[in-house]
Parts: C-alpha cells; sequence; structure tokens
C-alpha cells in the first residue's frame, strides 16, 4: 500500500501525460499478474485455464457459422493464432496473455476515470493502481480470460460516448462497440444496457432524442445487430454437428426458467460451482462472498458515491445480477458470483472518490497523495484491501505447501479457482496418467472424466480416444460408457479422499496405475 502512493506520487511529480501513464499502468497491471504465473512455474493457474490450453491445442475458433454470433470468440481466436505462428507449451503462452489482459484492464480503469469522469492524472493513476490489488479484479483475471478482454475492452469504449462528434471517435466507438461484443457476453450486456439505458434517460428528461442520442445509437447499431442476432440464435438455436471424441453423460442440472438461456433457478441448479442445499445457504454464500470482497472498503465506496449517467447504469445492472439471486432464487440471472466480482469496477471509482474527499478535507480541498493526511482507520482498510490481495496473488506457493489460501475459505471456494482444476502437487500425475491413457487406450475404449479433468484428457489424449464427460453422477457415465465401448472403460482419480468434487470411485473399478495421488482405474463391467 506504501508503495502504491508512493508510485502516484512519483507520478503526480513528474505530471506524465495520459499516454505515458496508459503505458505505465499497463505494466504495472502485467508486472502484479505475473507474481502468480512465475510462482506457479511451469504449472497453470486456474480452473478454465485448462480449457484454454485445450482450445489452442484444438485450433477451432467457429466450429459453425452461428458461433460466430454466439461465442466469445476473440481471445480464442488471438490466442489460437498466436499458438500456431509460435508452437511451443500452450501454459507458456497463456502465462504471458493473462497478464497482458489484467495489464488492459489497469490502463483502462485510467482511461476511464480521466475520459469518462474528467478525473485528475492524479486520482485516474491512484484508481489504477487500486484496481491492481484487489481481490475481485484479480479473481477475475485468473482463469475468466474472455471476461477479463471484454472488460478491457468495455473500459476503452465506454468513454468515447462522451466524443461522438468526432469522425475519429465514432470509428473508434463502432470499432470498440464490436471488439466489446465478440469477446464476451457480460462485457456485451453491460455496453448494451449503458448505452440503451443511457438514450432512455435522455428522452426522459428532454422528452425528445437529442443529436447526441442519435448519434449514439447509430455508432453502437452494428454492435447491437451482432448482440441481438446472438441472443436469437441462443434462443433459438441453429441444429448442427460437430464431431468430438468427448461424449457428455448430461447429469448437470441447470435449470432454466422459460428456456432462456440466462435464467438459472437457483433453488435446483445442480453443478460444479453452483449447488446449494437451499435458499438460506444462498444467502449465505451471497452474503461472506460480498463481505470477502467489499467489506474491508466499503466504507470508502459509501463516502464517495457520486451520481454519473453511466456509473449509474452499470453498477445498477451489476447489482441486479449479483443480488437478484436473493430476490427471485427461482429466477435470476445465471452466475451471480461473476456479477459480483465485476462489481469492483464501478467500486474502484466509487472508492478513490471517497479517498478525495478524505484527502480534500485534509488539504483544504485539494487532492493529495501523502499518507499523512489519511485517517488511521482509512489507511488500514486500504492495506486490507492490498493484503487481501497479496495474499491471492501468492496462491500457487500457499496452495502447494498448505492446501489452503484466501480462495479455500469455508462457502465461497467454489467460486475462487484456487488450483488448475486440481492441487499443484497433483498436476504432474495428471498429465502423466493422460500420457499413459494416450499410449494403451485402443479405438474401442473410452475414458470416464469429471468435470475437473475432461480438458486435461482434451489436451493430452488424442481426438481417437473416446471421452465421457460427467460432473457428479458417475455410475450414469459408466452406464453411458458402457454403451460406447465394446473394449475397457477406464476412469481418472484420486487414490486416496481429498475432499474435492464429491465423487467417491465406484466399487466396479480396480487401480490399474498410480501417478502419485492419481490412479487410472479399469471397470470390472467390461
Amino acid at each position: 500500500m506504501f508503495v502504491m502512493f508512493v508510485r502516484v506520487k512519483a507520478v503526480s511529480s513528474l505530471q506524465f501525460s495520459d499516454r505515458k501513464c496508459i503505458v505505465l499502468l499497463f505494466f504495472a497491471g502485467f508486472a502484479v499478474r505475473l507474481v502468480p504465473e512465475l510462482l506457479a512455474l511451469s504449472h497453470p493457474i486456474g480452473f478454465d485455464t485448462i480449457y484454454y490450453a485445450a482450445v489452442m491445442k484444438d485450433g477451432v475458433v467457429w466450429p459453425h457459422w452461428s458461433t460466430f454470433f454466439t461465442r466469445s470468440w476473440l481471445f480464442p481466436a488471438i490466442s489460437v493464432s498466436l499458438y500456431k505462428v509460435f508452437g511451443g507449451d500452450p501454459f507458456i503462452l497463456l502465462k504471458v496473455l493473462a497478464p497482458l489482459l489484467y495489464g488492459l484492464n489497469v490502463a483502462g480503469v485510467f482511461w476511464f476515470a480521466r475520459k469518462m469522469l474528467g478525473w485528475s492524472v492524479h486520482a485516474a493513476v491512484l484508481a489504477g493502481l487500486f484496481f491492481a490489488f484487489q481481490l475481485a479484479s484479480l479473481r477475475i483475471s485468473w482463469d475468466l480470460l474472455r471476461n477479463t478482454l471484454g472488460l478491457g475492452l468495455l473500459l476503452f469504449t465506454l468513454p468515447f460516448i462522451r466524443s461522438l462528434g468526432s469522425r475519429r471517435s465514432f470509428a473508434c466507438f463502432v470499432l470498440f462497440s464490436l471488439l466489446t461484443v465478440f469477446a464476451h457476453e457480460y462485457a456485451a450486456v453491460t455496453l448494451a444496457v449503458a448505452v440503451l439505458g443511457l438514450v432512455f434517460w435522455r428522452f426522459v428528461r428532454s422528452k425528445h432524442f437529442s443529436v447526441e442520442s442519435r448519434r449514439l445509437l447509430a455508432g453502437f447499431s452494428p454492435a447491437l445487430a451482432v448482440f441481438l442476432a446472438g441472443v436469437c440464435l441462443r434462443i433459438f438455436p441453429v441444429r448442427y454437428v460437430v464431431e468430438s471424441n468427448v461424449i457428455n453423460a448430461g447429469d448437470a442440472v441447470n435449470p432454466r426458467p422459460f428456456g432462456l438461456f440466462f435464467l438459472v433457478d437457483y433453488l435446483n441448479v445442480r453443478s460444479t460451482v453452483d449447488w446449494y442445499a437451499g435458499y438460506w445457504d444462498l444467502v449465505l454464500s451471497v452474503v461472506v462472498l460480498f463481505a470477502l470482497l467489499y467489506l474491508p472498503y466499503l466504507f470508502l465506496v459509501w463516502k464517495g458515491f457520486f451520481r454519473h449517467e453511466v456509473l449509474d447504469v452499470w453498477v445498477g445492472l451489476l447489482l441486479v445480477g449479483a443480488f437478484g439471486c436473493l430476490v427471485v432464487p427461482f429466477c435470476a440471472l445465471e452466475y451471480w458470483h461473476r456479477w459480483m466480482f465485476m462489481l469492483v469496477y464501478p467500486f474502484t471509482f466509487y472508492a478513490v472518490s471517497g479517498l478525495k474527499v478524505f484527502l480534500g478535507s485534509y488539504n483544504g480541498g485539494s487532492f493529495g497523495f501523502d499518507l499523512k493526511f489519511l485517517d488511521g482507520k482509512v489507511r488500514g482498510m486500504l492495506l486490507l484491501t492490498v493484503l487481501l490481495g497479496g495474499v491471492y496473488l501468492a496462491t500457487p506457493v500457499l496452495m502447494f505447501v498448505s492446501g489452503f489460501s484466501v480462495g479455500s475459505l469455508p462457502v465461497v471456494y467454489p467460486y475462487f479457482s484456487t488450483s488448475p482444476t486440481v492441487p499443484y502437487e497433483d498436476v504432474d500425475g495428471v498429465v502423466e496418467a493422460m500420457e499413459w491413457l494416450n499410449r494403451n487406450m485402443d479405438d474401442n475404449s473410452c475414458v470416464v472424466l469429471q468435470h475437473a479433468f475432461l480438458w486435461w484428457g482434451k489436451l493430452y489424449l488424442d481426438d481417437s480416444h473416446k471421452i465421457v464427460h460427467f460432473e457428479y453422477d458417475v455410475d450414469f457415465a459408466v452406464n453411458t460408457a458402457l454403451n460406447y465401448s465394446s473394449s475397457s472403460v477406464y476412469f481418472v482419480w484420486w487414490n486416496q479422499p481429498i475432499g474435492w468434487y464429491g465423487v467417491t470411485v465406484p466399487g466396479y473399478f480396480t487401480r490399474l496405475m498410480d501417478f502419485g495421488r492419481i490412479s487410472v482405474y479399469k471397470c470390472t463391467h467390461v
């Protein structure tokens, strides 16, 4: 925390330009996010990172024309292209791309504060640095790489709303809007709600569509057309068949109210992340996660809250996404926890505004950065916030040494990606097990893989080997596998209970090969 303020003070004293500050903050974000990648050595970090590596190896960005509209394909297109050029270990490339995306977001926070909020360079730099060390922002960057790219682009897109009178700004807004929609659904939804909400409120206030509103709608219309096409194709999907070696056992229960893809019945959902014993179990999860992420500096958010036409719509959407499951748990937006993580963006601006209030009151209204002007309680809030982020940065080491980190706390651990689907000490065992299967499976055999092992299988098994994928019902998956295999059915799991994923090895499997704590089992029913 002290280092952060020293940097801000140094930047303010040198009077850097916006361009130089963006570059500096980009590399600051890159450096911060590079820490866990270096601590993990050659191992990947994050649950979804294995998925991205498998996509890079597969090399397919659009399996069907409709996925151009229905998939977040921008990051896969970038990563697949780079992998085809450089080759090598896909995890090494991801260890560079993830910090680069985080640097984009940290620089984007500065850009938004300067161009959309009209803040001084000093305040915008502080916003970027404060964002860089927060637990919520680091969690998004951990393995939600498409989301990270989408939000980074969103931060650079929204400020162009203020300068659409310029042809250059108009063209940039059109381009960045399209890229944001292609990058991630949540960023696309945020952009659509912000633009349409802004046009609506301007109309309500003035009772007519101003020139600015018409220009804004014209600039957003290409991205809006793509966005609406994607929504329609998700509701009324085009049926197509893609050849794959993965057979889905179909045991995941994910109720969709009214058949809409973006709504979930949280009282009946059954998935690896969302599975609640009842309403109060859901309430506990929401409250504890919010407290862990934002309670340390919530007072600053309250103290610095201000009205802004874009931020009002943005934070309103995020609050509905994060807490709507408590109001209508049977029909709420999907992944409430991801909406809650994204609250870090507007909360960062409110918190820095709160700091401006405190610093301004001690400096006669001027915004300085000397820590001696901050109240001890405020310094404690900042220190605790940065400390939580710092501990999360050390997750690879903490999980390897003790098996515990900030993300391992009871109640909230499903929402944090503390390990690459398995404990770090088991990564090598999983790889060795998959490589052994790749050498010993024949064309008439298949392997049953729980969701945590699926993408390891996609990454290390040849496409000729069949994979039966399941989430929690291993017996159903085995019965599915028996219908496809006339030779052998294998299973990969731990040979000693570690308490992860709630799956136990059925008695009709025999242990075939051990790779540390990971074993390959063979079904005796065949």
